[in-house]
């Protein structure tokens, strides 16, 4: 046998061996417990949908599934926890795509890439919406640009903070509308909730369902979104909100919440993980929790949830130019 040959033939047993040793470790995956990354403080709306997928995860895998807050600038935190986990499949997070690659388009030096991590499919697909106290007597986004128009640099349109995917779009509605009123972070999601509640704003910009409860009872009234809630959001009335684009803001903003894990992993272990997460999403615990949460669960494969990264970034970009100060 010549050397080139030989070359040829270690080559292709090395490549079946690292082949059937891959499938060995799919067939056994999962056989441990698994650690689940909540990126956020414990008892928000992303902690309860990861606890929720946590204990879905458990009854279809047979494994153990502890969840790990691990918060901080804007989940970044835990995202950077997971890019370190060794990639066997056994560290994984729950977060929105808009968490990170919002990271990516609006910082100088982004913590992380796209490339750091691959996907194992969606669970939760929910816009941000607009939400006033019934108080200021706003029963759409047009009524609060009317306002806005009659008194300039008064009215306070609040969001989570800055660089946000709120942020996105309550800048986004300004400068489409060319008006002059105040965007005001508030530093996270519970303390706009309550600026909302307590009416300290005119508007507040917050991801769906956040307030549903509120909505329902009268309290809140949604104003517009900017994503699909038809279908998907368990409150017949609010599937009628108008999106943002019917006063020019044209574009769709949605935190599209799946799984993740690091890269590296074996192909086979994600697309296992992949199978599980699809199961817990069809599971009759996690479409309970849906129920409650306020929305439907949404399944979506690995690939097409890490296919949408990119363009996100660049859209992202493009709303930072051309609305927003770097």
């Amino acid at each position: 046998m010549t050397r080139r040959k030989l070359h040829k033939a270690i080559t292709a047993a090395v490549l079946g061996l690292a082949v059937s040793v891959g499938s060995a470790v799919a067939a056994d995956y999962p056989n441990k417990t698994i650690r689940l990354i909540a990126p956020y403080k414990p008892g928000g709306g992303s902690d309860s949908i990861t606890r929720a997928l946590g204990a879905a995860l458990e009854k279809v895998s047979g494994q153990a599934v502890v969840v790990e807050n691990i918060p901080g600038s804007s989940g970044i935190n835990g995202m950077l926890e997971l890019k370190k986990a060794k990639p066997d499949g056994y560290t994984i997070a729950m977060n929105g795509t808009l968490d990170v690659t919002a990271a990516i388009a609006f910082r100088d030096k982004a913590p992380f890439q796209i490339g750091d991590f691959t996907c194992a499919g969606a669970i939760f697909n929910t816009p941000v919406w607009i939400l006033s106290h019934k108080d200021n007597g706003y029963t759409d986004l047009g009524d609060f640009l009317e306002d806005a128009k009659a008194k300039p640099g008064k009215l306070i349109m609040g969001i989570t903070s800055k660089l946000s995917p709120t942020d996105f779009v309550a800048s986004t509605v300004k400068g489409t509308s060319g008006l002059n009123f105040r965007i005001v972070g508030f530093g996270g999601g519970g303390p706009l909730k309550k600026a909302i509640l307590a009416n300290q704003v005119n508007v507040g910009v917050i991801i769906s369902p956040v307030l549903l409860a509120d909505v329902k009872a009268g309290e809140l009234n949604a104003l517009a979104h900017a994503g699909n809630l038809q279908g998907i959001i368990n409150h017949p009335p609010s599937r009628g909100v108008k999106h943002i684009r019917d006063w020019g803001a044209d574009l769709d903003v949605a935190l599209v919440r799946g799984v993740w894990l690091p890269a590296g992993v074996p192909e086979e272990v994600r697309a296992k993980m992949e199978e599980l997460v699809k199961a817990a999403v069809e599971s009759d615990g996690f479409k309970e929790f849906g129920m409650n949460f306020g929305f439907a669960p949404y399944s979506e494969s690995g690939e097409k949830f890490c296919g949408r990264l990119s363009q996100e970034v660049v859209d992202l970009n493009r709303t930072l130019d051309k609305y927003m100060k770097r």
